[in-house]
């Protein structure tokens, strides 16, 4: 009986050698394979974005606005400095300013001429009626007391001249030169008389200015005389005056180029110096005055 014991003792030492071969050798397997699943991670994890960058919500602060990227309220529209009409002409040199007369004193001539202005003959009849304070008045004979209508409520001539006063007004009349030099006195105004046909009078060279109060003499081929202001200038030279002229339709007030400096055949001094224009009617044909304040 012990042989056989000693002989399964050495059996189960033998088994137990075998067993404990495997277990160690599992042991060293699943010590590799575990070392090398603890490195995978690692591994994956330089692909991945940075926890940083992920967890940033997409650099909130640089793309949130904020007051501070806002206009600040000095640059919105203020009603206060939204240019007129006038404003709006003089930057694109329909009006130009220029003369003896102050920029303030430009506007308002030109502002205040535009009040007069009556495109029908109906309406100009009934503004003659007005400035001439007469029920009889008609727009064909008013060019005198309108031009003194407009320098007067543009400020620029004295509340008590009468603009009945220049009503057919001649210079030739002794009476009627003294309606002029108190009107125009030499001491503030410059007087010049041009004996040039208004169609060759070197305009580039010798131009109207706003303010300026012209007496036109018709000549002998003329069939009447005229009186107007010049209202305003343009960049180009151009002057205009708001006064009463004939149409196919009668005579109107409206405003009208008188000239232009580089083209003599344009303006209403060139269709009064025509001789197919006579019909509604011309002059200019012995020169004109030129009544003028001294800067």
């Amino acid at each position: 009986m012990q042989s056989n014991e000693i002989k399964y003792l050495g059996y189960g030492l033998g088994i137990g050698a075998i067993i404990a071969s495997f277990l160690l050798g599992g042991t060293l397997f699943l010590s590799k394979t575990g070392a090398f699943n603890t490195v995978t991670p690692t591994i994956t994890n330089t692909f991945l974005p940075s926890a940083t960058f992920t967890a940033t919500p997409q650099n909130t602060s640089t793309f949130t606005p904020t007051p501070t990227l806002l206009p600040p309220a000095t640059f919105l529209p203020s009603p206060t400095t939204t240019p007129s009409s006038t404003e709006l002409l003089i930057a694109s040199g329909e009006v130009y300013i220029v003369g003896p007369l102050t920029r303030d004193q430009q506007i308002k001539l030109y502002e205040t001429s535009l009040g007069f202005i009556s495109p029908t003959f109906e309406q100009s009849r009934q503004m003659s009626v007005q400035v001439n304070n007469m029920p009889a008045s008609d727009p064909s004979t008013v060019c005198g007391p309108l031009s003194m209508a407009i320098l007067q409520r543009a400020g620029i001539l004295r509340e008590d001249i009468v603009p009945f006063d220049f009503f057919l007004l001649n210079p030739d009349n002794v009476k009627d030169r003294r309606i002029l030099a108190t009107t125009f006195p030499q001491d503030q105004y410059k007087n010049t008389r041009y004996r040039i046909k208004l169609n060759k009078f070197p305009w580039a060279s010798y131009p109207l200015l706003p303010g300026d109060f012209i007496y036109i003499y018709s000549g002998t081929q003329g069939n009447f005389e005229h009186m107007l202001i010049v209202t305003r200038v343009d960049y180009q030279g151009r002057a205009y005056s708001v006064t009463n002229h004939d149409t196919e339709e009668g005579f109107i007030i409206d405003e009208v180029m008188l000239y232009d400096p580089r083209d003599p055949n344009v303006g209403i001094f060139a269709q009064w110096t025509k001789r197919e224009k006579q019909v509604l009617g011309s002059t200019g044909f012995a020169g004109f005055e030129v009544w003028r304040l001294i800067q």
